[in-house]
């Protein structure tokens, strides 16, 4: 996993739960996520430790109904019960190579009920 605020392409490049890599770029978390504007989610900079455990061991999984290859990441309950990240991400090939991109993260109250389940975590089972 590499995480680091210092690089010049990328705030962090991890794999998803499938082992697929998931990178956020400077300009969509800098221009997109951080913005004041309509399109922004600034309210998400208090849960950035959370980003690479939602991509690795996101909570679930759905695709898009719009596109295909295009995945909301949940992991829920991320502020007292009250709301759950969603971590969106295109993937795309390159180099021959499946990668994912985030292309917005936002919180939100609600399950996205419509599209097709395409993970689910596990709880752990004790004994």
């Amino acid at each position: 996993m590499v995480f680091a605020f210092g690089m010049d392409d990328f705030i962090f490049e991890i794999d998803d739960y499938g082992g697929i890599p998931v990178r956020l770029s400077r300009s969509v978390w800098e221009d997109k996520i951080l913005s004041d504007s309509p399109i922004g989610h600034p309210e998400v900079v208090t849960h950035t430790d959370i980003l690479p455990e939602a991509i690795q061991r996101p909570d679930v999984v759905f695709c898009s109904t719009r596109r295909l290859d295009t995945h909301l990441f949940y992991k829920l309950h991320v502020d007292e019960g009250k709301h759950h990240i969603v971590i969106v991400v295109k993937y795309v090939i390159e180099n021959k190579c499946r990668v994912g991109y985030v292309t917005t993260v936002y919180l939100t109250g609600k399950l996205y009920s419509k599209g097709d389940i395409l993970w689910t975590l596990q709880p752990k089972k004790t004994h």
